[in-house]
């Protein structure tokens, strides 16, 4: 799953910049699960979007909508169920990245080393960002859950009012909750956007 949530309530500016940036890989045929992008109304000044299945191009759309439309943006993907990503731009600026399970990709210990310093999170900057604790925004951004004590670590909710314990991947959504992101918990969405095709000839 792959959603960016940015703060403006212009649902029509959203919609059509998600059509100006967004694209799908030709491979997607006419299945409107692989082409179609859902767009949520705004709540609380935020306004989300959830890209097509196996959408790929979170990274590169993502600050593309924040800077055409000047403002924050959020970005959640959540890879094949095992670990969960955030970013974070503002003006097409990236400010922070984390990432649930930075060794899942390292192929030796230089690159994992990287790689968690890379996408380690920094709460400070996520916290003033949106206009909130950091001490919140640090109980969601954790380190990997290696060994017996980062499992059992992993077994827990960050909060008790959380629905999900750190090691389930939908724990993004308490963490975007926390940050005033709502938009999308249970309600259905508000526009429908069929993306335009990449082609690859």
């Amino acid at each position: 799953m792959a959603a960016t949530a940015l703060r403006t309530s212009d649902l029509d500016a959203v919609q059509a910049a998600a059509a100006r940036h967004g694209r799908v890989r030709d491979t997607a045929g006419d299945d409107e699960r692989l082409t179609t992008a859902s767009i949520w109304a705004p709540v609380n000044g935020w306004t989300v979007v959830i890209w097509p299945n196996w959408f790929t191009d979170l990274n590169i759309v993502s600050p593309k909508l924040s800077a055409d439309l000047g403002t924050l943006a959020s970005a959640i993907d959540v890879y094949d169920g095992d670990f969960w990503t955030h970013q974070l731009w503002r003006d097409g600026v990236e400010l922070d990245r984390f990432n649930s399970s930075p060794e899942y990709f390292a192929q030796d210990r230089q690159e994992l080393r990287r790689l968690r310093e890379e996408w380690a999170g920094r709460p400070n900057v996520v916290a003033e960002a949106f206009g909130v604790d950091a001490g919140v925004v640090a109980r969601y951004l954790i380190p990997p859950y290696t060994g017996f004590f980062g499992r059992l670590r992993g077994r827990r909710k960050p909060f008790p009012d959380d629905a999900s314990t750190l090691d389930d991947v939908w724990v993004f959504v308490d963490f975007w909750r926390r940050l005033g992101i709502t938009s999308f918990d249970g309600t259905p969405p508000a526009r429908a956007v069929r993306l335009p095709t990449l082609r690859f000839d």
